[in-house]
């Protein structure tokens, strides 16, 4: 229904309701004639015949006046809405195909006109008694009466969704609405939760639960590390190189920082290298092992299986001079082993990799200890108590019972995984694990864009994006869909990104390559105009009332004037970015599936509800 355009094209809605004036007057009219004909004794014929004309004009007027009662109660807006598991499985049962967004309707010109009208009225005289003026306006949801489930197809998810919203605007229950869906739905979750929300975690466990799964299910928690998993995010890469990448990124580098970063990457590389030679996994403790207390043992095996098996000719010399240093120091035994090869191995049989290793091995040790100073904090905070263990498994430690993932087992597996960053604890910490997560799981993206075949789709969430966003993360942005990763990526402004990044045009790369948008309450006035400069333009009508008067100079006693309305229309935006400032708790405008724009409204998901809202 669309009642402000009328058949000369403009009406105000807003205005009061003579409509229900006229038909409770026709009412009292028929009391009046009741009452007339009752004490005067007048015939019953006239009586009934003013009854009846009442009635119908009463009859005319009702049905423009109850429309019109329905717009203007409606401005007071809908309570939330708690729903159940069983609830969002009802909803979704009959459209596997698509993602539900919780309640609302598509928005249009005529939404664009009823909130410019509104935009002029004293929004106190919308507001109900228990309104909490803190959280926004009502009726901004309340300008349309025919409200319907939001769906929106999954192809189109496949695009990347950006969910922005200031704290406390329902991000958090918005991913609980979708993690429970692609639950639901048998694919796999992966969800970095920087804050380690335990309502999201509970939500999930009883999602895996509700599908007689519930080992589906793994937790990582540096807050809980004995209910949680073991996670390695050093377990994937392409090239060994990507390794030293990944951890030299979390260095956080000032004026003339980039070179001690490259030199800490070029140690850090040599050392898996050297890990690689002995068949070794690089993990984080094994690096800040070497790193820290020397490489002496690593070199002197990586020499010795080299030799072994790529110069076997070699083999039994290399042995007989490392006899005559046996009882040595470990330091002296490695020395032996670097001249041996660089006399007798390197000319026919050299290998840089291993001579990378064996070059840093010859550095000064004061210098080295100094150009690595801003390696080892990191190292030292992401291998110390009980996260050493969490983030650096051993696989043969047979006292610790705790399962062992990465992503490529998560996605393999087709889990459900919760990681916790803790970034309120130790946001360094948290941003760290964070950032090495999402490079591994780029890894596995790549794996899967390249060898990939009959793939099952992966969700992944990332709340406060902003604190774990790095350049990998863009190159899942970037090729993602064509290794079916779907990524959700809540912030709370798009300046969050450039801080992160340090870079403009690395924001704008990752705004670049989201194709849905969902913003709930926004604060930040260069985010609400990011997003509504994406919507299209509308045109709004109003009226201009004019007046005058005139008068003849030669004979003052003639005056005229004149009065006059005319319908104006001028160009506006199809949705005011001040008015995503105004959005009340679990209220959003999204623009979804290339093109729609939708003003909608979540569902709270609760265990058992207590009560149901209006």
């Amino acid at each position: 229904m669309s009642m402000e355009y009328d058949a000369h094209g403009y009406e105000m809605v807003w205005r009061p309701n003579y409509e229900l004036k006229a038909v409770v007057g026709w009412l009292l009219a028929i009391v009046g004639a009741v009452i007339v004909n009752f004490v005067g004794g007048l015939p019953t014929v006239p009586l009934y015949i003013m009854i009846a004309i009442c009635l119908v004009m009463a009859a005319a007027r009702a049905r423009p006046a109850l429309q019109l009662h329905r717009v203007h109660k409606n401005l007071k807006g809908q309570q939330l809405k708690e729903i159940e598991l069983s609830e969002v499985v009802e909803q979704i049962k009959d459209r596997p195909d698509d993602q539900w967004l919780g309640f609302g309707f598509d928005w249009g010109p005529r939404h664009a006109q009823r909130a410019f009208e509104l935009g002029k009225r004293d929004w106190a005289e919308l507001r109900s008694k228990e309104d909490n003026p803190d959280m926004g306006v009502r009726w901004l949801h309340g300008i349309e009466l025919n409200e319907e489930p939001i769906f929106q197809p999954m192809k189109h998810v496949e695009g990347h969704t950006l969910i922005t919203g200031t704290t406390g605007s329902g991000k958090t229950r918005l991913f609980d609405l979708l993690i429970t869906q692609r639950i639901l739905a048998g694919e796999s979750v992966i969800v970095l939760d920087p804050k380690g929300d335990a309502e999201t975690r509970e939500n999930m466990k009883r999602a895996c639960n509700y599908m007689g799964d519930p080992r589906r299910f793994i937790s990582f928690h540096p807050g809980f590390p004995l209910e949680s998993v073991r996670l390695d995010p050093l377990a994937n890469f392409s090239r060994p190189t990507e390794l030293a990448s990944r951890i030299a990124a979390l260095i956080a580098t000032s004026s003339g920082g980039e070179v001690f970063k490259d030199f800490g990457q070029m140690a850090m590389n040599n050392v898996i290298q050297g890990l690689l030679l002995i068949d070794a996994r690089p993990t984080l403790t094994r690096l800040r092992r070497y790193l820290e207390g020397g490489t002496e043992s690593l070199v002197l095996r990586a020499v010795q299986n080299y030799v072994e098996r790529e110069a076997p000719d070699f083999h039994q010399d290399l042995q007989a001079a490392l006899s005559k240093v046996e009882n040595a120091s470990m330091l002296k035994r490695a020395a032996a082993a670097v001249r041996f090869y660089r006399e007798f191995v390197q000319e026919t049989k050299g290998n840089s990799d291993l001579e990378g290793l064996l070059t840093m091995f010859q550095h000064d040790k004061a210098h080295f200890s100094k150009m690595i100073a801003s390696l080892l904090p990191i190292m030292n905070m992401l291998t110390s108590g009980d996260l050493g263990p969490m983030l650096s498994p051993e696989r043969m430690d047979q006292d610790d019972t705790r399962p062992i993932y990465d992503t490529r087992k998560i996605t393999e597996q087709n889990k459900v995984a919760y990681i916790g960053l803790d970034s309120l604890t130790d946001a360094m910490v948290g941003s760290a694990i964070g950032s090495m997560i999402l490079s591994d799981l780029a890894a596995v993206a790549g794996d899967r864009y390249n060898y990939g075949t009959d793939l099952r789709p992966v969700n992944i969430f990332v709340d406060e994006c902003a604190e774990v966003i790095n350049d990998p993360l863009i190159q899942i942005l970037n090729k993602g869909r064509g290794a079916k990763l779907r990524l959700f990526v809540a912030t709370q402004t798009i300046a969050d990104f450039e801080a992160r990044l340090g870079d403009a045009a690395k924001a704008t790369q990752v705004l670049g390559n989201i194709n849905n948008n969902i913003s709930l309450r926004v604060i930040d006035p260069d985010t609400q105009k990011y997003i509504t400069d994406n919507l299209p333009l509308t045109r709004v009508k109003y009226v201009m009332r004019t007046q005058g008067m005139s008068s003849d100079s030669n004979d003052p006693a003639v005056f005229g004037g004149n009065h006059g309305e005319r319908l104006m229309e001028e160009e506006a935006p199809l949705l005011q970015p001040q008015l995503l400032g105004y959005l009340p708790n679990l209220e959003y405008i999204a623009k979804i599936s290339g093109g729609r724009i939708v003003k909608g409204r979540l569902p709270i998901l609760v265990e058992k509800k207590e009560s149901k809202a209006a």
